[in-house]
């Protein structure tokens, strides 16, 4: 297996930033965070989009891959975050659906040729203009769902925790940054379901440098899926 030393880009290897969260002046990582988005929404083009009649905003790779952020995560009748991939490379390293398992919270389903993972993130009801547009909408997630944004120097990007391990992550500058937006999965539950994931096509199964809760440096395995959007 690869090595690939991606120091926090996992959500618990993330710097998150709380002492500047005490005033919204202040807060480096929410204020950079939104703008960055911002950026990496305006070099996608019509890759992001309205989706699901108008209840998700959608960002999407040059190959496709998508994530679904709900235009509102009051309720529970949707998942707020949604991942979709093509399922093909997972069905070929193995994938056996039957036996895919994720904490509460989280539930993958087979869709015709997708496999979507779908987040629960919390029930904090958006503002009335973050419908207006994706960026507003982001807005709001960042603003109701703080805690789980977070930075990493290493890399530059920042990121977004929707639990397990699982998280999607965009570049601070994309000037300056081949890496423009990044899935991550945590390997385990589709270990468990019979995948390989060192065979799983388009994806890059590596080692990756974090912290954990005592500041110790660990490697843990992750499935990466990186694009160069602009």
């Amino acid at each position: 297996m690869k090595f690939y030393k991606l120091a926090g880009i996992l959500g618990a290897s993330m710097v998150l930033i709380l002492g500047l969260a005490s005033c919204a002046e202040t807060d480096v990582v929410a204020k950079f965070s939104k703008s960055s988005f911002r950026a990496v929404l305006d070099a996608s083009g019509e890759r992001a989009a309205k989706a699901e009649g108008g209840l998700y905003w959608s960002l999407a790779s040059p190959q496709g891959d998508q994530v679904l952020f709900a235009a509102d995560f009051a309720g529970t009748s949707k998942p707020d975050l949604i991942m979709s991939f093509d399922a093909k490379p997972f069905l070929a390293a193995g994938l056996d659906m039957a036996k895919l398992e994720f904490p509460a919270g989280t539930e993958a389903t087979l869709e015709g040729e997708r496999l979507t993972i779908k987040f629960e993130l919390g029930d904090n009801a958006f503002s009335a203009d973050a419908g207006a547009s994706f960026a507003t909408a982001f807005d709001e997630t960042v603003r109701t769902n703080r805690a789980r944004i977070g930075y990493h120097a290493a890399l530059d990007h920042y990121g977004i925790s929707v639990g397990g391990g699982n998280m999607f992550e965009w570049s601070k500058d994309m000037k300056k940054n081949d890496k423009d937006i990044v899935w991550v999965l945590d390997p385990a539950p589709f270990a468990a379901a019979g995948v390989d994931p060192g065979a799983v096509g388009g994806w890059l199964f590596a080692k990756v440098e974090t912290m954990d809760e005592s500041g110790k440096t660990v490697f843990v395995d992750k499935l990466l899926k990186p694009f160069n959007i602009d």
